[in-house]
């Protein structure tokens, strides 16, 4: 994938939806870093990230503030990226409009286009993904089943971005196949 200018990948979507798994493939294959919320929630807070949070919904270190303060940092080290002419992707649940609107306004500022994936995928394979996530102890996401009811409650519809930008993923699909039409999108545009 040859261009001129870096692009801005944002990965949207609830909980267990695979946002991390297929951040972690597409930056591999196109060798960019990835900025996630759980690495940069758990630096602003001067913890190991491998160390579980298990606070409430909007609680601790996911209250309001606190993920404010997240996304601040991650459009902060995103913008660093970009403004040296790397592409970037940003991995977080992106469900409030308002810090959708922060990566839009960057992405308009720098004048570099935007793609925001948003994951989703059938409630069963979401249980056996956060069932799985419990308890492997290397996993960095405090993620679990009533975060996820929570997230999906509150979760505002992403509809403020081009349609052409807004690339829409069934994650029960194979990651190669999920990447392959992220590529097909990020190439074709």
């Amino acid at each position: 994938m040859s261009r001129e200018k870096p692009i801005l990948i944002v990965f949207a979507g609830l909980t267990g939806t695979g946002k991390s798994t297929l951040t972690d493939a597409l930056a591999k294959k196109l060798n960019i870093p990835v900025i996630s919320s759980d690495i940069v929630r758990k630096k602003l807070a001067d913890i190991s990230p491998e160390v579980r949070r298990y606070n409430g919904f909007e609680e601790g270190i996911y209250s309001r503030e606190f993920t404010d303060r997240t996304y601040y940092e991650m459009l902060k080290r995103g913008r660093e990226n970009l403004k040296k002419g790397s592409s970037v992707i940003l991995d977080a649940s992106f469900r409030k409009r308002y810090h959708r609107k922060l990566v839009l306004d960057m992405a308009s500022e720098l004048g570099i286009k935007l793609f925001i994936i948003e994951t989703f995928c059938d409630i069963k394979e979401i249980k056996k993904r956060l069932c799985i996530r419990q308890e492997d102890k290397k996993s960095i996401s405090d993620g679990r089943w009533e975060i996820y009811t929570r997230q999906r409650d509150d979760f505002e519809p992403i509809n403020e971005i081009k349609e052409d930008s807004h690339i829409i993923l069934d994650t029960t699909k194979p990651v190669d196949v999920c990447i392959e039409k992220i590529l097909e999108r990020l190439i074709h545009d």
